[in-house]
């Protein structure tokens, strides 16, 4: 065996302890019939989603995982069969808060909009799982930042419309107003039907951004909810936490690891500081992770792998630009990293990709 060959088996290794399970991105069964209905239900709606293995007919059990892979194919494939490019659109502006469980109890409950988005942040994974969520601040801006934790291209600007749309329409019932201040950063390309954009969304909206974005006001976190009742959501909250640690209780160490590093990972925390983000010691977090089969240099370094990857193969950012966004303080130990994990440099890997990328599009 080579030693190109020996590498590329251990980047088979290495993938392959960080292929989520099926249940690790997953919606629950109550989301998963929200969706399939708003997308008209019914028969050929449901024959299509069972091409993709799922029966909407089993999803009597609400808090069961649907895995989100198989459930966001057969959203584009309704989308393709029924020509409905704006179905992210049309999906986010009927999934209204009211329709989401307990989570959307919470939201409609709380004291304040301040209140409604932090539960929301605190509690989505009850809900999904193939996107995370962050909030900041940046002077007298609040800033609400989706970041996918999936990985298919096709279906990313359905999945993020939606998103975007089921967060605003929230936030505007229970604050009671449109969010007109508000500021929609997509990070991508304006699609054909942009201008149907501006038909949803209440403020301005922006695409080829970094990120995806929702900027607010940071007042309006201090507007009281017109739905406010405080016995209600406590109730709600408590049924959120019990769920919360049923899912932390069945989830491998190794995957909420990951969710946590995918958060931010030009900021990733040393072995000391996630092991006080699960509240163990640092010997205790290593043994489970290596009863798991794996490490936690393991799991950082397939994060970035996986990352600078697709920056080169997607982007024409520069190799020291991906490497100051990955959080490595110089380049040269990133170019070195990058040597380990593909056994080619990062120049010689978007010079492959790009070749073959061109070769597929001269076949066709």
């Amino acid at each position: 065996m080579t030693q190109r060959q020996a590498a590329a088996t251990l980047d088979k290794r290495a993938l392959a302890k960080l292929e989520p399970t099926a249940d690790s991105r997953f919606v629950n069964a109550s989301y998963a019939n929200l969706v399939f209905h708003t997308l008209g239900g019914g028969a050929e709606i449901a024959a299509i989603f069972r091409q993709h293995g799922l029966d909407p007919s089993a999803w009597a059990d609400t808090n069961a995982p649907v895995p989100f892979e198989p459930l966001a194919e057969s959203v584009f494939a309704v989308m393709q069969a029924y020509k409905l490019p704006a179905a992210g659109l049309s999906l986010g502006a009927k999934l209204h808060v009211s329709k989401h469980g307990t989570i959307g109890m919470a939201v409609i409950s709380a004291d304040t909009v301040g209140q409604a988005i932090r539960d929301i942040a605190r509690y989505y994974q009850t809900a999904i799982t193939f996107c995370a969520m962050d909030l900041y601040y940046q002077g007298d801006r609040l800033i609400i930042e989706l970041k996918e934790a999936f990985t298919n291209p096709e279906i990313r600007v359905v999945v993020v419309e939606a998103l975007m749309l089921t967060l605003q329409n929230a936030l505007e019932f229970v604050s009671g107003q449109a969010l007109t201040d508000s500021q929609i950063v997509f990070g991508y390309p304006p699609p054909p039907y942009a201008d149907q954009y501006e038909l949803y969304f209440s403020g301005k909206v922006e695409f080829d951004g970094e990120r995806h974005l929702m900027i607010l006001p940071a007042a309006l976190q201090n507007v009281r909810c017109v739905s406010a009742d405080a016995h209600i959501h406590r109730l709600a909250e408590e049924q959120l936490q019990h769920r919360m640690h049923e899912l932390r209780a069945g989830t491998p160490i190794h995957q909420r690891i990951l969710a946590e590093l995918r958060r931010d990972p030009a900021a990733m925390p040393s072995l000391q500081e996630m092991a006080r983000t699960f509240n163990v010691s640092t010997r205790t977090l290593i043994r489970h992770l290596q009863a798991e089969g794996t490490t936690y240099r393991d799991l950082r370094d397939g994060i970035h792998k996986q990352m600078a990857m697709e920056a080169l193969r997607n982007t024409d950012q520069s190799i020291d630009a991906i490497a100051v966004a990955l959080g490595y303080q110089d380049t040269t130990s990133f170019r070195r990293a990058f040597k380990r994990w593909c056994g080619c440099s990062a120049s010689e890997y978007r010079e492959r990709e790009r070749s073959a990328q061109h070769g597929n599009t001269d076949d066709l």
